[in-house]
């Protein structure tokens, strides 16, 4: 009576049953009624099982063993599925067999457990094998009724579409025959919470994160839901989605790739026949892409012009610089532009610019660059041109001055009166010819008197050197320095120009004692420059009209370098206020 194991003794003819403690929970509600009762009459369910089993121990009085017996047993208000591990043996009395000792083991969980895993499995490797939604649906109904009938006695799969709700495969029932409450599927899709309907289960699939349809599957009606049967019937619904994730995420893949070739066969097509070369490189800055304009021009292929074998159809003088510009910007990751000469496959050389962006991919990442040669050879000898062009008027004005100053020297030799008169213009000729000369556009080099070196003190103090007087006094430079451009040096030079012929016709310079002051500054990426007159006439208000070279100056100012000028004509000399983006003044 005390034995852990279950252990029932079926006693006479009648197989009266006397169990110990550790039976009762095998019976569940039978006991107590069981005990000392007929075995026939409390096992009435089992009796075509378990009758003949005794009488044949009975009968011979040989032992019996029977494992993992199938029965379905009423003992908790329902017929259950249940298993036992069963041993019979005869007890004698007066040598003959009175009784049978049936020492009973349950193995119910072990044998669903054994199941319900073979059956997982057999459909999860059937599963991996689908190439469509509409195939794993039906190869994993047909599996699991395959390997596990009595845990799916029928089931269907519903998947959403642009019509709702509609099946794609069933097992054992028809699916206008399902027994399902009118929006239960709908419910558990929109919610992708699990819902019990009489006799199943419905389950939500998912797809990719997102509730992609439903998974109706009917239960065994011995058997409890709750537990590792629903478990059970969860895993199946997540293998069902897993298998329906890695088939929609395949399809995604197949669509971004088929989006992405003829995302690139349009590139190509376009890039190959752009009046342009285009090209492409990596992260790392090397050619990964040059298009048939390239090839066509440099007489390359991509054997030999991918990676870094462009830079072989560049002039020699140009590759170091062309090489070490791109490696830069690599390193960066920022846009860039060069000119450089590149080869023909005539031999001949083009001057070219060379335009690139960089790359980014769809998380963020530097990809590498893309960009654009375009041909700027008629540019080049424009500017050639233009470049000769200035130089010949340069050296003309140059001659003018010289030649004015010869001949104030030659009118005034002889006459000690105007002899100081003369020297003193001469000086002031040549400052404006130093003006002049710092106004040449850079890259004309020292011997064309431009080294484009200047900033904007140095071009200020030559304008203004004419006009200083004796030791500088009547000019005054103070503020910040920036370096100045070609263009930004013109405009400066008209516009400061026109100021001191003005000062010297109206202003602060007509008088002796007299003075300009010029005041420079930098703020908020803003260059500032005030000219303030003193000593000279006094004003009564700005001219009735203003002068032409008064508007140039204005328009040059706008239109070249983005400027504004403001006059202000107060009673003790004019004062003026020039500003531009300090980016302007390098240009």
């Amino acid at each position: 009576m005390a034995s852990p194991a279950q252990i029932v003794l079926f006693w006479g003819d009648q197989h009266i049953a006397l169990y110990n403690d550790a039976f009762v929970p095998a019976i569940g509600e039978k006991h107590p009624r069981a005990l000392g009762r007929p075995a026939r009459e409390s096992w009435s369910e089992l009796w075509d099982s378990v009758g003949p089993l005794l009488e044949r121990v009975y009968r011979t009085g040989q032992a019996v063993q029977v494992n993992d017996c199938h029965f379905l047993m009423r003992r908790h208000g329902y017929l259950e599925e249940v298993f036992f591990d069963l041993s019979y043996s005869a007890v004698h009395e007066h040598g003959e067999v009175a009784g049978v000792m049936c020492i009973a083991t349950e193995t119910t969980g072990r044998v669903l457990a054994d199941r319900r895993l073979r059956a997982l499995r057999a459909t999860g490797l059937r599963l991996v094998t689908e190439g469509s939604l509409r195939d794993a649906c039906a190869a994993a109904l047909e599996t699991m009724a395959a390997e596990n009938p009595l845990d799916l006695p029928w089931g269907i799969i519903l998947l959403d579409g642009k019509n709702g709700l509609a099946p794609v495969a069933a097992h054992g029932m028809t699916p206008g025959a399902m027994p399902v409450p009118e929006r239960v599927p709908e419910t558990v899709l929109r919610e992708a919470t699990p819902q019990e309907i009489p006799g199943g289960l419905v389950l939500p699939l998912m797809a990719c994160g997102a509730a992609a349809g439903v998974f109706v599957a009917g239960v065994n009606p011995h058997l409890p839901l709750a537990g590792d049967y629903g478990n059970y019937l969860g895993l199946m619904a997540g293998q069902i989605s897993q298998a329906m994730t890695r088939l929609q995420r395949a399809a995604d893949e197949r669509r971004a790739a088929s989006r992405l070739r003829e995302s690139e066969a349009r590139f190509r097509n376009l890039a190959d026949h752009a009046p342009v070369i285009v090209w492409m490189t990596d992260a790392k800055g090397r050619a990964i892409y040059l298009s048939r304009r390239w090839y066509e021009h440099t007489g390359q292929t991509p054997e030999t012009g991918l990676k870094g074998g462009w830079l072989d159809a560049l002039h020699p003088d140009d590759r170091g610089r062309a090489g070490e510009v791109t490696e830069r910007a690599a390193q960066e990751k920022t846009s860039f532009q060069m000119e450089y000469r590149l080869r023909a496959a005539d031999g001949t050389y083009s001057w070219v610019i060379d335009t690139a962006a960089p790359r980014i991919g769809g998380d963020g990442c530097f990809e590498g660059f893309v960009g654009s040669v375009l041909d700027i050879s008629d540019r080049k000898r424009a500017e050639e041109a233009r470049d000769l062009l200035a130089r010949e008027l340069s050296h003309r004005i140059k001659n003018i001055f010289m030649v004015a100053g010869g001949l104030a020297s030659l009118a005034a030799r002889g006459e000690a009166a105007t002899e100081a008169f003369a020297a003193q213009l001469s000086a002031r000729l040549k400052a404006l010819s130093v003006a002049h000369d710092m106004a040449k556009p850079r890259g004309w080099g020292r011997d064309e008197g431009g080294d484009g070196s200047g900033t904007v003190h140095d071009l200020l103090r030559s304008l203004m050197a004419p006009y200083a007087g004796p030791e500088g006094a009547n000019v005054t430079l103070l503020g910040d320095d920036r370096v100045v451009g070609y263009a930004a040096a013109n405009t400066l030079a008209l516009v400061l120009h026109e100021q001191a012929t003005n000062a010297v016709k109206y202003g602060a310079l007509s008088r002796p004692e007299g003075r300009v002051r010029i005041m420079t500054r930098v703020e908020d990426g803003i260059f500032r420059l005030q000219w303030r007159e003193t000593g000279g006439p006094p004003l009564s208000g700005p001219p009735a009209r203003r002068g032409f070279g008064t508007m140039l100056a204005a328009r040059s100012l706008a239109g070249q370098v983005h400027g504004r000028m403001t006059h202000d004509w107060q009673a003790e000399g004019l004062v003026v206020e020039m500003e531009l983006p300090e980016a302007q003044l390098a240009r």
